[in-house]
């Protein structure tokens, strides 16, 4: 539980914080690059996968304010079959004015779900909010318990940070496998450090060979299935 209060007491710092969310905002055009980068390698991984999310019931843990939805949505998810899950209340009501998702108020370490009901579960950048490594833990367990064999989970968050924040931690990779034993992952490195993509943003080409380089990624997307 106190994992569970921190967290939100940090959520709505954040989401009350005009220069944080006026970063963030894809305004940004370095934030505007990290999104667009990451869009493309998704779709290459669901793609090299054969996966056709048309037909699957897709799960967003930590759906925050639905930011991701149009994405998915995007990419073929249909909205009766994508739910999300969020332990703040204001960032779900937030959602419900521009989603056709299901919303469900709720902690990741405890999903109220029956087990294997999802095809695909998604996650960004929730894990590196958690600190605590058993809340780290449960949420991994739970995830899992609510794919159906055979089933996907798409990640994308930070395996390493230059930041100071005690409210972030980085999840490396061989800690994302051991969270999900027997998961076969597709890993790739990208997002460059936002920092570096602030300063570069005016030079021409500089971040598409930053980008190319992968020296200054900073974050992991992975595709894996459940056995």
């Amino acid at each position: 539980m106190a994992e569970l209060e921190r967290a939100a007491a940090r959520y709505r710092e954040r989401d009350a914080s005009a220069a944080l969310t006026g970063f963030w905002s894809l305004r940004n055009p370095a934030v505007l690059h990290v999104a667009q980068e990451r869009e493309r390698v998704a779709l290459q991984l669901l793609a090299a996968a054969g996966i056709e999310l048309a037909a699957l019931r897709v799960l967003d843990v930590g759906c925050g304010f639905g930011l991701e939805f149009t994405s998915l949505l995007r990419w073929g998810v249909r909205g009766q079959t994508l739910v999300g899950i969020d332990l703040m209340h204001e960032r779900l009501r937030v959602a419900r004015g521009h989603s056709p998702a299901l919303l469900v108020q709720g902690s990741g370490t405890a999903l109220p779900f029956p087990d294997a009901c999802f095809d695909l579960v998604t996650q960004n950048v929730v894990f590196s909010s958690i600190v605590d490594p058993a809340a780290r833990r449960a949420s991994a367990a739970e995830m899992l318990r609510v794919l159906r064999p055979g089933g996907w989970l798409l990640w994308y968050d930070a395996f390493r940070t230059r930041a100071r924040d005690p409210h972030f931690r980085a999840v490396p990779r061989s800690e994302v496998e051991a969270l999900f034993p027997g998961v076969a992952w597709r890993w790739r490195r990208l997002t460059c450090d936002i920092g570096i993509a602030a300063r570069l943003r005016r030079v021409p080409g500089a971040l598409a060979l930053l980008d190319a380089s992968g020296l200054a990624c900073t974050h992991l997307m992975g595709l894996g299935r459940r056995p």
